[in-house]
Formats: structure tokens, sequence, C-alpha cells
């Protein structure tokens, strides 16, 4: 198997799950046979979000022939990571280089996990939401929006509410119109951006 393991190991960070590794090759007399190629291993080491150390999960990819980078996708945002290279042969892996840490930056949230109608009146409505399964990074607000919709497949415009207070799941909305049929969305969002909205419907009381 190889004698030497890969350096100048280094991490170019895309977005919050993309990064593209370079290295050096190893040397061709230490290859002792012929090089196959490369693999990359990658393990989290914590959330950057809570700070929750993890229990270091590896995952690999192999990349075939004489390479001199490649690309790490899926990552989860907002985490720090630690990533090893080692060149392989017919025979086997190599030794692994020096661990190289790198951080993701903040992504989108996802949708949040439940959007609740609470109660209904002739002009109003309480909604109620859960929080996004993975944050992705600080939730700093919420957006709330509204459209009337009826059977004919006609929406109407969309109005939007931003909720800024990031703590803040439920919300009281106003000045409606009765009898009508609304369709409501929650997206979370972080400095990044808003993820996908979370859909409920439902239908204001008659006058009186």
């Amino acid at each position: 198997v190889p004698d030497a393991a890969p350096s100048g190991v280094s991490v170019d960070v895309v977005n919050s799950t993309l990064v593209k590794v370079y290295w050096l090759g190893i040397p061709r007399d230490r290859v002792r046979g012929h090089l196959r190629g490369y693999k990359v291993s990658w393990w989290k080491t914590k959330s950057l979000l809570d700070g929750k150390r993890h229990h270091p999960e590896k995952h690999f990819l192999t990349f075939v022939g004489d390479r001199k980078y490649g690309m790490i996708p899926g990552l989860d945002p907002f985490s720090e990571f630690r990533l090893t290279v080692l060149a392989y042969n017919s025979r086997g892996d190599g030794p692994e280089s020096p661990p190289v840490e790198f951080e993701t930056p903040e992504g989108v949230p996802e949708q949040p996990r439940f959007l609740r109608i609470l109660n209904f009146d002739k002009d109003s409505v309480t909604l109620s939401w859960g929080l996004p399964k993975k944050a992705n990074g600080h939730l700093t607000s919420y957006i709330l929006q509204y459209q009337i919709i009826n059977e004919t497949h006609e929406v109407g415009p969309v109005s939007d509410v931003s909720v800024t207070n990031h703590s803040t799941l439920s919300w009281r909305l106003v000045g409606l119109s009765p009898s009508t049929k609304y369709k409501f969305y929650v997206k979370a969002c972080t400095a990044k951006g808003c993820g996908k909205a979370v859909t409920e419907e439902g239908l204001t009381m008659a006058q009186g």
C-alpha cells in the first residue's frame, strides 16, 4: 500500500452545504504500485448553533485517478467539520493526512414543522406554527403570507407580514374578509434567507 499521505490539504467553502478540497499528490516512489486514486474522509465535530459535540460519523468519497481536488456535497450548514485525504492503490489505503478543520456558513432553514389555524373569526384568524426541523443557522424572523383562494382556482394577491421576533410561534391576522377562503403560508428565516413555506387553508366566518 502507499506509504505516504497527501500534503498541502486545504478546503475552499463554496456554500453552506458544499466544499472543494485540494491536496498535493504523493510522490511516485511512495505509491508502491499503481496509483488508483484518493479518498477524502470527513466527519462533523459540532453544530455551531448549539455547540453540541457530535459522535463522529465518518463519510468518505473516492476520487479515481491522479486527481488534485474533489467536491464534497451534502454537508450540514453552520457546522464544524474535520477532513483527511489518503492515496490508495490496488493493495489498499495509504496513511491519512493530518485532519484539516473547516466550518460551513449558515444556510436557510427547513420549513416549519406544522401550521395550524387556532381560531377563525369573521375578519381575523390566529395562526400557530412549529419550529423548523433544522434551523441551519440563527433564526431571525418568520414571514407570514396569505391570499384569497376560491373554487375557480383564482387567487388573490399575496399579503406579507414579517414577524421579527424569532421566538414568536403564533400570530393574529386581522382585517380579513368574512365568508372567504384563505391560504396561509409561514416560512422561517436566517440571515442567509428564508426557507420553504408550510401552508394551510381555512374559511373565515360569515358576518353575524
